[in-house]
């Protein structure tokens, strides 16, 4: 299972680095047109920004998550980690 180890925000672009040193982009714009109670929190700069790593995967203070593997599956590799190519 893949674990996440940093997480900076750019606006609504998250950059992770997961545990084997490559580093992705996940775009989640997306949530500025979604709704339901959890996107509909996330929209707001102050708490977007509040994103933290829990075992391994991003979480937000409203319960929100986001596996690593979704990064890896849907973000875009950015840099990868020679040792592990």
């Amino acid at each position: 299972m893949r674990k996440i180890l940093t997480v900076k925000v750019i606006n609504f672009i998250i950059e992770c680095e997961l545990e084997n040193g490559d580093i992705y982009q996940y775009d989640m714009s997306f949530i500025k047109k979604s709704k339901g109670p959890m996107l509909n929190e996330l929209k707001e700069h102050s708490l977007f920004n509040k994103v933290f790593i829990e075992l391994g995967s991003l979480s937000w203070p409203n319960g929100y998550e986001i596996h690593a593997n979704t990064i890896a599956r849907e973000g875009i590799l950015i840099s990868k980690n020679q040792d592990s190519a």
